[in-house]
């Protein structure tokens, strides 16, 4: 049994969100000093049914998880470098049995002491299958995972065999196979640990969550309400943030948290596609764009769909496309020519031969593979206002340089993820991925690998698996990137998916509060810089 740890991912890249990655750094002095009785107003995604980042990995609660809880690892903002934050050390001679050590003294807001079987109660409880946790498949390499998530039947335990606790800071995790880039994964906010109070009734606390981050809930939460936070006194890291409260306003229309943020109700909101012809008019000096482009979106194809098994016709599809006009409609968007996000150490670019423009090329890939009969479906999100227009300048230019017949399919983003999960497309949709920790690897395992759990179209090649597993195992950075590159060129040639661009985030943001912005962290209110030099 797989199970999807990043079910939202196309929200991550697409939503309201400004972090997408797992991977967040300090931007304050590191004092929490800030302008007195600042209030910091977010907009984020639609609305969440509970604030548990173990249970919901969308981006609206991996954000709220960056106030709330804090990572055991981290990506220096400054240097890309990781360090640790909750952990004192990550630890393994061999790449599978992992040593974690926590640092002391860091407690839960409700008083209780955050340890090392803090970890491992919350991930045995994340990874057992019956409890329905979309964080679960970041398990799959521990072992013991199966018997949590066995394909047919009951479980045949509840907790993972590759879990032990130590002493009070300190428990091992034991992999299936060696993984050397295994410290970068416990960045991910979706691996926070949940109190024992939490964990005896996870329902009860759907909507009073009990974390150990820079902020706390400030009074109660009700749905259908914002969540509004207060700066954690006793937060245990040396990065408390300036703002001393944050408020999350959930948006499930990207406009309207546009027209909120020009009343003036907001400190900060992405800017949607629709207004990408607007917004330097709308709010002149309320405006930056990002340094980082943790993500890569791209068109995912049906590949044992008849029609799409060919790669020839794959790679004609990829050529007939102008990326450089395509992008013109995403905000911040240039185009991708790799498979990888373009901020990443090891990432190439051009290393997709497809993807630029070449009509003729693609006519003649098209005539050898003979030809496409039918209609191409295309589907779309009908719940997102850009979605639209921009499948249908996809289809325009498969119809202009190809002679294809669209058809356009719209539909729910949340009917298309459900669709894609079952493998129930028939034709291209619009996906993406966000990295959750940085590396290759996080790009390649999801997507391409036969178990990947963001591999909804089908891809199989025994040898990216073969090739990837090798790759995992070797512990010098240098030569696993040089591995991760090699399986990269191979997939390449399989072209199971279409790169299109990355995007560097275009945000707006009031004048007298900017958020952590780096190459490598991407945007993060939470570690917004208030300037109280300056009036709103």
């Amino acid at each position: 049994m797989v199970r999807t740890r990043r079910a939202a991912a196309v929200a991550a890249i697409a939503g309201l969100a400004f972090a997408a990655t797992g991977c967040s750094g300090g931007g304050s002095d590191g004092k929490g000093s800030g302008a007195a009785g600042r209030t910091v107003t977010v907009a984020t995604g639609a609305e969440i049914a509970a604030i548990n980042p173990e249970k919901d990995n969308s981006s609206a609660n991996i954000q709220l998880a960056f106030a709330m809880w804090a990572p055991l690892t981290r990506v220096d903002a400054k240097t890309g470098k990781l360090v640790n934050v909750v952990a004192d050390s990550v630890t393994s001679k061999d790449a599978k049995t992992w040593t974690i050590k926590i640092k002391p003294g860091w407690k839960f807001t409700n008083g209780e002491k955050l340890t090392a079987k803090s970890f491992v109660d919350t991930w045995n409880y994340t990874a057992y299958g019956p409890h329905g946790y979309l964080t679960n498949g970041f398990f799959q390499r521990v072992q013991g995972y199966e018997d949590l998530n066995p394909a047919k039947g009951k479980p045949k335990a509840t907790t993972l065999s590759g879990l032990k606790v130590v002493d009070d800071l300190t428990f091992t995790v034991t992999l299936k196979a060696p993984f050397s880039p295994y410290p970068s994964t416990l960045s991910y906010y979706g691996l926070a640990a949940l109190s024992a109070e939490t964990l005896k009734d996870p329902d009860a606390y759907s909507h009073k969550p009990i974390g150990y981050g820079p902020y706390k809930l400030d009074g109660a939460w009700k749905a259908g309400q914002p969540v509004r936070l207060t700066r954690n006194k006793g937060y245990a890291g040396k990065d408390a943030p300036q703002a001393d409260r944050l408020v999350y306003r959930f948006f499930s229309n990207p406009e309207t948290a546009y027209n909120e943020f020009l009343a003036g109700n907001l400190d900060y909101a992405t800017l949607p596609s629709s207004k990408i012809d607007a917004y330097k008019t709308d709010a002149p000096g309320k405006w930056s764009q990002g340094k980082s482009a943790p993500n890569l979106s791209y068109l995912e194809l049906p590949v044992n769909t008849p029609g799409f098994k060919d790669p020839k016709v794959r790679r004609a599809l990829s050529l007939a496309l102008d990326r450089k006009a395509l992008v013109k409609l995403k905000p911040g968007a240039f185009p991708a020519t790799s498979f990888t996000a373009s901020t990443l150490d090891g990432h190439r670019e051009n290393t997709c031969t497809a993807c630029t423009l070449d009509v003729a090329g693609a006519k003649k890939l098209l005539r050898e593979a003979g030809g496409f009969s039918g209609r191409l479906k295309m589907y779309y999100a009908s719940d997102n206002p850009g979605d639209q227009v921009f499948a249908e300048a996809l289809g325009n230019m498969w119809r202009q340089n190809l002679g294809l017949k669209i058809q356009y399919v719209g539909k729910p983003g949340s009917d298309l993820s459900a669709m894609a999960s079952k493998g129930a497309l028939d034709g291209v949709r619009s996906s993406g991925w966000g990295h959750d920790y940085p590396s290759l690897e996080d790009y390649i395992t999801p997507i391409f690998a036969s178990y990947g759990d963001f591999n909804s179209n089908g891809y199989r090649n025994p040898e990216v698996d073969s090739r990837l597993e090798q790759a995992n195992k070797i512990a010098d950075p240098a030569k696993a990137t040089r591995a991760y590159q090699g399986i990269e060129d191979l997939i390449a040639r399989d072209m199971p998916v279409v790169p299109l661009f990355h995007t560097r985030t275009i945000y707006l943001h009031a004048t007298d509060v900017h958020p952590l912005d780096s190459r490598y962290a991407d945007i993060n209110p939470v570690r917004s810089t208030i300037d109280r030099s300056t009036t709103r």
